[in-house]
């Protein structure tokens, strides 16, 4: 496995990792503190030779917070969706693991957990996406553009 190079995200509005190299078949990312100005949902965009791929994104997103109450919501197909309800200042904490599951067709499936303790919410998300060429590069945003103004992101791959 090799690690990335952490990336603060206390300023702008996306972090890119870029030169994933070839034959990666698995990528954990760590976002640690994270938070923006407004009420973006953060979001992981994957990216070949060609971008990054802002459609096509299938899967869910939910939480769990309070007394056991829950809600949870499909992606909006821009990306992997950390939250649906998201306030300016809040922190999130966690991670998100992508597998490869078809070489041929570029799909990856993704799992993530994060920690909201200013809310006391616990947020998942569940998807998958196909490439059209081998995914070479991730970006983290927010569905909106939101500046971000904490924290910090990594990524680690075999």
């Amino acid at each position: 496995m090799k690690l990335g190079t952490e990336q603060a995200t206390t300023s702008g509005t996306t972090v890119d990792f870029t030169s994933i190299p070839a034959g990666t078949t698995m990528i954990t990312i760590s976002i640690v503190g994270w938070s923006g100005n407004g009420t973006g949902s953060p979001i992981i965009q994957l990216g070949d030779a060609g971008g990054i791929e802002t459609t096509g994104y299938v899967g869910g997103v939910g939480n769990v917070f309070g007394a056991n109450q829950a809600s949870r919501d499909a992606f909006p197909g821009a990306g992997f969706v950390f939250s649906t309800d998201s306030t300016a200042a809040e922190v999130h904490q966690g991670q998100m693991i992508l597998t490869l599951e078809d070489s041929t067709n570029f799909t990856w499936s993704g799992f993530g957990m994060w920690w909201r303790p200013t809310v006391a919410t616990i947020n998942w998300c569940i998807g998958n996406k196909t490439l059209t060429q081998e995914l070479t590069q991730i970006r983290f945003t927010t569905a909106v553009g939101d500046t971000f103004d904490a924290g910090a992101i990594n990524i680690a791959y075999f």
